[in-house]
């Protein structure tokens, strides 16, 4: 499954200018004339042993559907026991929902930041998916050139980012919580989208190479 996830996401393809000209589904995509995400209540507490962290994850990715209004998002999840190799949980879009590989760091976190943020962030990969982003994405040329690449992946991350934080507001949860985990231009996608509430600042495409670095 993870090497069908993987598939799905790398950029390759048919033409593009740099920075992205001649993709509307990226730059001019009707996603971005929608509204704020609807404030959805939310009352989630993340405990410190498996099942408790399971429960978190799933609910956290209810709220997060009633707040896009896109229910109904398949949810698998599997736990990733310690030995040797020590895991790092890892969630990601599928053809038909979310997995999430779950380990030890995200059931003995102290709080749920950095849980919420990166479901939150998948969730908003899976809007990439429905409203076509992530298939046009996938497409861009990069020319041969590591740097554009980079960056293009670089745009489709921090949209995601972006989209993390006007579910953040949707779901009431404080601004300033985010400063401690996030950094540079992630945070600083993250506080647009906060701030709008919304897809309509997060439009990463048309953004200067400079805010995408």
């Amino acid at each position: 499954m993870a090497a069908t996830a993987a598939g799905l996401f790398l950029f390759s393809g048919t033409a593009a200018a740099y920075p992205i000209n001649g993709a509307p589904d990226l730059t001019a995509n009707p996603l971005y004339e929608e509204g704020k995400l609807t404030k959805t209540s939310c009352a989630l507490k993340k405990g410190m042993t498996r099942s408790a962290t399971e429960k978190y994850v799933r609910s956290l990715i209810v709220c997060l559907g009633k707040a896009w209004d896109r229910p109904g998002i398949k949810v698998e999840i599997h736990y990733q026991r310690d030995g040797k190799k020590k895991y790092k949980s890892w969630p990601f879009v599928t053809l038909d929902g979310i997995y999430v590989g779950l380990a030890d760091d995200w059931i003995k976190a102290k709080n749920d930041l950095r849980v919420f943020h990166e479901l939150a962030s998948v969730y908003g990969e899976v809007v990439q998916v429905q409203t076509g982003i992530a298939k046009a994405a996938k497409t861009l040329d990069f020319h041969g050139d590591q740097k554009e690449l980079d960056e293009q992946e670089r745009r489709y991350a921090y949209q995601q980012s972006c989209f993390a934080g006007a579910a953040a507001r949707a779901l009431g949860r404080p601004a300033k919580s985010w400063k401690s985990l996030l950094k540079g231009n992630e945070l600083a996608w993250f506080d647009r989208g906060y701030k709008a509430g919304g897809p309509s600042a997060c439009n990463t495409w048309k953004a200067s190479s400079a805010k995408v670095a």
